[in-house]
């Protein structure tokens, strides 16, 4: 029985076709402890495999950044993409005081585009090559997984680029909380997770989901 649950487990981590689009997912429940997954990319930081109760097997496991080093840390995961995407995350990150942390996802690569949230300026953006194009105001909730998502769309000679977020347990938007219209290509290259450690707290992903035409 333990040999079938953990083949079945082992599904939990892939790339598959679906409907005419590639789809990965990660949900870590088939990882060890204190590992870092195959497949994915540190670029900067230390990211391992945690659970809240490691003598409870029932618990979730998701993948933690560290509180040091105090830097934008990021991991990249899945295929290079290069056309329409969407990239889905559960994130939780933690207040100490007045100091707050910031994370996000990508797509796209490092120089693609990200949704990140920004806490200390209660906004959620996209942000570019490393600036911000855009933002809307954003209220977020501390110490409470929050779903991430972001699309890039081609509409004609341009794309389409989007972003939602809702605190898990709440309702899915019917609207994008955020969009842009890119001129040219978005760029290639992986999905990303993102995040900074400003509250001196670690972040936690989960549930990391891929959608993609290549």
């Amino acid at each position: 029985m333990k040999t079938l649950i953990l083949t079945l487990l082992s599904l939990s981590i892939n790339c598959q076709p679906m409907f005419g689009q590639e789809r990965y997912t990660n949900d870590f429940e088939s990882l060890e402890l204190d590992s870092f997954p195959k497949g994915m990319m540190e670029i900067d930081g230390i990211f391992k495999v945690k659970t809240s109760d490691s003598k409870n097997v029932t618990n979730r496991r998701y993948l933690e950044m560290s509180a040091e080093p105090l830097s934008e840390n990021a991991v990249i995961f899945g295929p290079s993409v290069k056309k329409s995407a969407t990239v889905q995350a559960r994130v939780k990150g933690f207040r100490k005081r007045r100091s707050y942390p910031r994370f996000g996802i990508g797509l796209h690569g490092i120089s693609g585009y990200r949704l990140r949230v920004v806490p200390s300026k209660k906004v959620i953006e996209l942000v570019k090559n490393e600036e911000p194009i855009k933002s809307v105001p954003y209220k977020w909730t501390p110490d409470q997984w929050v779903n991430l998502r972001l699309k890039i769309e081609q509409e004609d000679n341009n794309w389409k680029v989007s972003g939602s977020a809702w605190t898990e347990g709440t309702k899915v938007p019917e609207n994008e909380l955020i969009t842009h219209l890119h001129e040219g290509s978005p760029g290639q290259g992986k999905a990303s997770l993102w995040g900074t450690a400003y509250s001196g707290k670690v972040i936690q992903f989960d549930d990391l989901l891929l959608e993609f035409k290549q």
